[in-house]
């Protein structure tokens, strides 16, 4: 069953999920903190394999370091860039899925994107839920390795950020995934509702 603006007749609310309260929103970012060192070690790890020289001579901590005096302008648009790219990446599966442009915005502590006029089968929503996770992570490594090492830790920085700030999509895709397969989505931004054949 392909996207659509109309619910069809048979189908009737099953689930909502609301990520909007202040709560959920702080528990997601806190639960991301550990998650930046894990992916930052993954990642700076992957590049050291791939690539023919070590960027990072203090190993991750080297990353780290990278971070001072005028590279903190850098630092702070590698996590605007991410932000912004992050919710590209799902705005562009969207329209794949949907043919309409999303809907766009940045909130307090979190940003989306979204197609609140449209349901989506279960497997397209998580295609939209784990493509940036997946784009970026792949992306920044195939980058990391071709590009000068100046630049690595930022590029390393963009793909860490997003990893663990793909969370909440995770969260959000588990919680798809866990219902029937005939299920469609609706994405509200930060609130999701599932629709199924038959429920009540």
């Amino acid at each position: 069953m392909p996207a659509t603006k109309i619910l069809p007749t048979n189908y009737h609310h099953l689930k909502t999920l609301d990520l909007s309260k202040a709560r959920v929103v702080l528990w997601l970012n806190l639960a991301a903190i550990p998650l930046l060192f894990i992916f930052g070690w993954l990642f700076s790890r992957l590049v050291v394999l791939l690539r023919t020289i070590n960027p990072f001579p203090k190993d991750f901590w080297g990353v780290l370091s990278a971070f001072s005096g005028w590279n903190i302008l850098a630092l702070i648009f590698s996590i605007i860039f991410m932000v912004v790219f992050h919710e590209l990446v799902h705005g562009i599966f969207f329209w794949l899925f949907t043919r309409e442009r999303p809907r766009f915005a940045l909130k307090a502590g979190y940003a989306f994107a979204a197609a609140p006029d449209w349901y989506l089968p279960g497997s397209q929503y998580i295609i939209v839920g784990i493509s940036p996770f997946v784009v970026i992570s792949i992306l920044s490594i195939i980058i990391a390795t071709f590009v000068a090492s100046s630049i690595v830790p930022f590029i390393l920085l963009i793909a860490t950020l997003n990893a663990a700030g793909a969370l909440g999509d995770m969260f959000v895709v588990a919680w798809v995934s866990k219902q029937p397969g005939t299920i469609l989505v609706r994405d509200e931004g930060d609130t999701f509702s599932s629709f199924a054949p038959g429920s009540d």
